[in-house]
Formats: C-alpha cells, structure tokens, sequence
C-alpha cells in the first residue's frame, strides 16, 4: 500500500534543549496521567532500542553493485550527533510521572535510593536501567520505578562501548524458571569480535562482574563473510531475542551456565520497501514481539513509510502486519509503548511516532495507510491523541 502523506510538512530535526533535563518516559501527556493512576500498565513500556541503519553501497571493485545478494547495512549515527555534542549529557533525567497510589506522592529528579542513578539509559520489564555519571562511566544501577527499590550492577569497562540493554524476564516473576539474566549488547566493530555482556540477577555466590561473550557465528546476511553483529535486543519470556546489523533474528537461551544462540531467523530483517534509511523498533505487545521501522527513502529526518512486523514464534519468521486491531502503538525518543486503544481512549490502529523531533507527534494510519500530523506540546491548537 502506497503511504500517502499528508499536505503539512514534517519538521525537520530539532536538537535537544541544552538547557532543560531530559524526561523519561517520552510519551504524550495525556497517556502520562493514565500511568499514574494504573501503575501496572507501565509494564506496557518497551526501551524499543531506536537503532538507525542505512544501506552502504559496496565498493565497485570489490563487489559490484547488483551482483550481491545481500546488500550491507551499516549503523547511522546523524541523529545522535548533535545530543552527544551539546551540553544536555550533563543534565540529570527527569522521571515524568507523578504516581497515584492512595494518597497522591511524587518522584522527583532523584531517584529514592543512595545511588546518584539519574541518566537513563534504559527500560525493560519494568526495571529503568541508569547511569552514574556522564560518559564514559563505569557505575550503572537497576531502578523499580513503582516499588522503588534500586541496585548497583557490576563495574562496567569503559573501554568497550555501551550500546543497548534488555532483560530476559522480569524479576519480579517468581513462576519464571529462567533466572531473570541482564544483558549489555556491544557494538565494538574493527578487528574486536562484536560481544555481549551478561549478569545473571539471581545468580548466588561467585565473582560480581559481567560475562562477556564473543560472537563467533558469520553473519548469513553478509557475502563478506563478517561476524554477526548485534545491534538490538528484546528479554522475552526468558530468552533473548536480538537483531543484528545486517538483519538477522538470533534467540538466546542459558544452557549450563552460559547464553547461546540456539536459533536464528528465517528471513531477513528489513522494510519491503526500498529505502536508504529506516529506524527499527522492537516492542512487546498482547503476548507479541513487533518489529516497527520508520522509513525515509532519502532525508533520513522525515519519514515517508511505517510498516510493523510480528514475530512467527513457530517459524522464527516476521510477517508483516496490514492492521494491529484494537491497538495503538507510541514510539518516543526514549521509549516505546503499546495499549489497548479501547480501554484508554485513543484512535485504533494507529502508530503515533516523534521520528527525534523535540515536541511534535505525527501518526500513521494503518488502515488509511496515511502519515499525518497529530500533534504539537507547544502548540495548544493541535489535538492531542486521548
């Protein structure tokens, strides 16, 4: 279906406000207030991992162009130049919820523990994850946002690049048979082997640090021959699901004592239409695991296409979605959120997304197939999603 966009123009990227904390959860203020009145709909959050990645034309000499079954994805890092330069990675986050739960009691700029854990840098099941100073830090801490209670994770090695983090199952799951194990997945690059990171949360005895493991499997998607890379992953159910550079779905799972990939996908990980640049965004939604792109065939600051995946647990294969029913799906700059469109009030099969732009929401109809302005926090006029 041919997405037709609407006649207002998307704005182009803004920078952050050098001057202002950033908040976390990025999400419509209306939506912010159902959260503080029915707390567990927080578990409805998914970090999403917001991972950009355009096509890399090979070189003519070494693979010329069309003869190569798999074109090369690389990561594009222009949306986070301008936050990595500015003065804003100094500025503690703010959490943006005021909770109601019996009698009205807030959350402030610092979290209530004795850890200064207050840039957040992730969120699965539940749990924030945050670090303990600018960069580069070696302090990171799991935060509860609800019941409050905050730990201090291993001394983590600056030397290797923080890029994504996810928890296999909540901690708060008993029932679970799997112990709830924390992952940092590493983009390293260059001759280094791309690795992940573990520490299993439940684990008694033995040395507090992390487990790093080497990624050793050639990527299938690749006709050079290069290790997998992983640049996404989502903790469902016990296991890891990841994504890696070129688009290829690994599952993880602990047998003795360490995490393996015991299956990979069946296809590749990509939008259907052509693009040079599309953003990727896991969410688990309804007992699911969506894969959402944000498609932009040439600026990659405006979107021109949103297509939405979900994952065929039986075939391990993505098969993409015409409508998500009763369903609206929120991706943020820090977060991601799936509800019920019924229960809370909003438009059904519906994608509201920010695409990195401070303050301003667009939408895209699944059932329309049209991307159009929703609206503005600084703009009184525009209408707000519930």
């Amino acid at each position: 279906m041919a997405v037709n966009l609407k006649k207002a123009e998307q704005s182009p990227f803004q920078k952050e406000s050098t001057k202002a904390p950033r908040s976390w959860p990025d999400l419509p203020t209306q939506l912010l207030t159902i959260l503080a009145r029915n707390s567990t709909l927080m578990q409805n959050i998914s970090y999403g991992g917001n991972v950009t990645k355009s096509y890399r034309l090979p070189p003519r000499q070494c693979n010329p162009i069309g003869k190569s079954p798999f074109p090369r994805l690389s990561i594009n890092d222009d949306s986070q130049t301008d936050r990595c330069h500015d003065d804003s990675q100094y500025l503690p986050d703010i959490f943006n919820i005021t909770f109601h739960v019996g009698q009205l009691w807030w959350f402030g700029r610092w979290p209530p523990c004795r850890y200064s854990a207050d840039y957040f840098v992730g969120y699965s099941q539940g749990i924030l994850v945050a670090r303990g100073g600018v960069e580069p830090s070696d302090r990171y801490y799991l935060w509860d946002p609800i019941d409050r209670p905050c730990g201090m994770l291993p001394l983590w090695d600056v030397s290797v690049p923080f890029k994504h983090v996810a928890l296999s199952s909540s901690p708060k799951d008993h029932k679970s048979i799997q112990r709830p194990a924390f992952a940092f997945c590493d983009l390293t690059g260059g001759i280094q082997k791309p690795a992940l990171s573990f520490r299993d949360l439940r684990a008694i005895g033995g040395k507090y640090a992390w487990f790093k493991q080497d990624s050793t499997l050639v990527e299938p998607h690749s006709s050079n021959h290069q290790l997998m890379q992983f640049t996404n992953a989502i903790g469902f159910e016990g296991k890891f699901y990841t994504l890696s550079l070129q688009g290829t779905l690994a599952v993880m799972e602990k047998i003795d004592s360490h995490f393996r990939i015991t299956s990979l996908g069946t296809n590749r990980a990509v939008p259907s239409v052509h693009a040079m640049h599309f953003k990727e965004y896991l969410i688990e939604s309804n007992g699911e695991i969506l894969l959402v792109f944000l498609v932009s065939r040439k600026s990659i600051h405006r979107v021109e296409n949103v297509e939405v995946y979900r994952l065929r647990f039986d075939r391990l294969s993505w098969v993409k979605m015409e409508s998500i029913r009763d369903r609206t799906l929120f991706v943020g700059t820090n977060c991601c959120m799936s509800v019920n469109a019924s229960k809370i009030g909003c438009r059904v099969d519906c994608i509201y997304f920010s695409n990195q732009t401070v303050g301003e929401w667009l939408v895209y109809d699944m059932e329309r197939g049209s991307i159009s302005p929703a609206w503005k926090n600084y703009d009184s006029s525009t209408k707000a999603p519930l």
